[in-house]
């Protein structure tokens, strides 16, 4: 099933807002210019988002449908490129309740379920790698 399509419409000089066909929107504009996402925000949050996503049935059969979910995703940018080189996204599960190999176990699984169904990281990793980790 493709996606559907996002309507990108200019709200102000430099200010763009993305609304998709559910009617959410995001506000856009340049980095470090307001509270705005930057395009490259955008796609650390795709990649973040859809990790997380991928990974969230596995995490609550594990931990519980309660348990918290966060990732930080962060990049390294090749200026003179004007592109990412790497982007690292990082889970922080509180798996103190699982003994040792409940944890191996979880991050493999978390790994896997990431690695097989983030249509995200499937479409930027042949040109930028992405590294995930489970912490």
């Amino acid at each position: 099933m493709n996606p559907t399509p996002v309507q990108i419409r200019r709200s102000a000089p430099a200010k763009f807002i993305a609304t998709n066909a559910r009617g959410a929107e995001i506000t856009i504009g340049r980095s470090g210019d307001g509270p705005d996402f930057s395009p490259v925000e955008l796609l650390m949050a795709a990649l973040g988002a859809c990790s997380t996503l991928s990974a969230d049935s596995v995490i609550s059969r594990r931990l519980g449908d309660d348990a918290p979910i966060d990732m930080v995703v962060t990049a390294e940018k090749d200026v003179e490129a004007d592109r990412l080189t790497s982007v690292q996204t990082v889970f922080d599960l509180d798996m103190s309740k699982l003994d040792e190999a409940g944890r191996a176990q979880l991050i493999k699984l978390v790994t896997k379920a990431v690695e097989l169904t983030c249509t995200v990281s499937h479409s930027v990793e042949p040109g930028t790698p992405v590294q995930l980790t489970v912490a």
